[in-house]
């Protein structure tokens, strides 16, 4: 039976990862921070977390194969934020039914993600980091009787025999120097670096049977096949269960991710473990500001809630940008009272306007990288996207591009496919959950192209 409620239900309330102090969330300008320990004023996202906890059910239960969730959208979609979600959902979860094993998230670099020395060094590191922890938290707390020995006894996997006070001063001596795992290192041992994931694990069966593992993999698109020196199928191997060691992974990525992953031989996704992601559910959106504004107990905000709503559009990283604005200006003009009746909104408004000009000029700057007219072409074609109601199937896509690109001389020296493509990875157009259609995702981009002036 399942541990955990699969369908998750966002209830609207302050929780413990909104406790951020206010000195310390002005200083993020734009975002909030991904700490992995749950993103403030994170908000909806209801389907993408039931999902996760589908497949925690099914790892918990012992069901290995195909435990992979990709999720990938445009920038600004909250890939990153929803990875951090991820992560403290597996923080709060009980132990596996099969080995009562702990949960534990691994950040991975997609540059690494192929390789069997840097994925066996990033579980081996984050364990370490795990029970180091735990060791050091006995010291000003009541534990259970035996942990603290049980923790020193793990780390002797990795740090050789120690008793407590030894393992302890190691264990500060690994987080003064910044996680460094002080000499060990799977990939540079003896045998030298593994060769495959599966020869990883026999190494480090005893260490990693007790933990189950799940590889959070960001920037995902950059996921490539593995030098000849690194080993190959690491991911495709533990997206088919093939390894004896309770390891799999998510990833986290711009479109084109789930190509990268095919790339790699990781291609038969379980139905539900493809995520899109977009803009949020109005719904969502209004909570995610609700939430902000009463963690930082603002008074009379209802009007600054309403302004920051209607600019933002419901993309997640407007929201940041106008939320940080609003408690920004708040501050300054009542930093005792928070009393949002004494700032000045339309100040506000102009400073998150500035926040978003410059991420649009950002993804602009990405749709011209491989084609200086690729800009001028995208400012072409918003009027007809818009006149087609912003979806359009690839092939009429792709007739539309090739027929603008010709009509304005953008195209000169390109191809419509490779527009197409620097277009979803700057986020002027992405691709819908059925695979069937384009759109222009981000509200204020095809804005931000024509100049058109943003609303009172």
């Amino acid at each position: 039976m399942a541990l955990i409620e699969q369908n998750y239900r966002d209830q609207g309330n302050l929780r413990e990862q909104d406790a951020i102090d206010l000195e310390r969330y002005l200083l993020l300008k734009d975002r909030a921070p991904l700490t992995g320990r749950g993103v403030p004023f994170f908000s909806g996202r209801e389907a993408e977390i039931s999902a996760f906890r589908e497949m925690a059910n099914g790892l918990s239960l012992g069901d290995g194969a195909n435990a992979t969730i990709v999720a990938e959208g445009p920038p600004g979609a909250g890939k990153s934020a929803l990875m951090c979600q991820f992560m403290e959902e597996m923080r709060s979860l009980p132990p596996t039914e099969t080995g009562r094993r702990r949960w534990l998230p691994v950040p991975l670099s997609a540059e690494s993600a192929e390789s069997p020395s840097h994925v066996a060094d990033a579980i081996d590191k984050a364990i370490i980091t795990c029970l180091a922890r735990d060791l050091l938290a006995t010291e000003g707390a009541a534990r259970p009787p035996g942990e603290a020995a049980t923790s020193v006894e793990r780390l002797s996997e990795y740090w050789g025999r120690l008793d407590a006070a030894g393992a302890k001063a190691k264990a500060r001596e690994f987080f003064d120097r910044g996680g460094s795992v002080l000499g060990f290192s799977l990939g540079v041992s003896r045998q030298g670096p593994p060769t495959s994931i599966n020869e990883a694990a026999e190494r480090r069966s005893n260490a990693w049977q007790r933990w189950q593992i799940v590889l959070m993999i960001d920037e995902a698109q950059g996921i490539a096949p593995g030098k000849p020196h690194e080993g190959k199928g690491t991911l495709s191997a533990l997206h088919q269960g093939l390894i004896k060691a309770p390891v799999s992974f998510c990833a986290f990525g711009l479109p084109g991710t789930l190509v990268a992953l095919a790339d790699v031989n990781v291609s038969r996704l379980m139905d539900g473990r493809t995520i899109r992601l977009g803009g949020l559910e109005a719904a969502a959106a209004k909570q995610t500001v609700k939430r902000c504004f009463n963690a930082f107990a603002v008074d009379g905000g209802g009007p600054w809630q309403e302004a920051v709503l209607k600019r933002a559009a419901n993309w997640p990283q407007h929201l940041a940008i106008y939320l940080n604005a609003a408690i920004r200006q708040i501050h300054e003009a009542s930093p005792d009272r928070m009393d949002a009746g004494t700032a000045d909104i339309k100040a506000a408004m102009r400073l998150g306007d500035r926040g978003r000009a410059r991420y649009c000029r950002q993804r602009v700057a990405r749709i011209r990288r491989h084609h200086g007219g690729f800009e001028k072409l995208a400012r072409e074609l918003v009027p007809s996207l818009r006149e087609r109601g912003g979806w359009l199937p690839y092939s009429d896509l792709f007739d539309l591009v090739e027929e603008v690109g010709l009509r304005t001389s953008t195209l000169s020296g390109a191809s419509a496919t490779q527009f197409i493509q620097d277009a979803e990875l700057s986020g002027f157009l992405a691709l819908d959950a059925e695979e069937a259609s384009y759109s222009m995702p981000i509200p204020s981009f095809a804005g931000h192209l024509l100049s058109e002036p943003l609303p009172e």
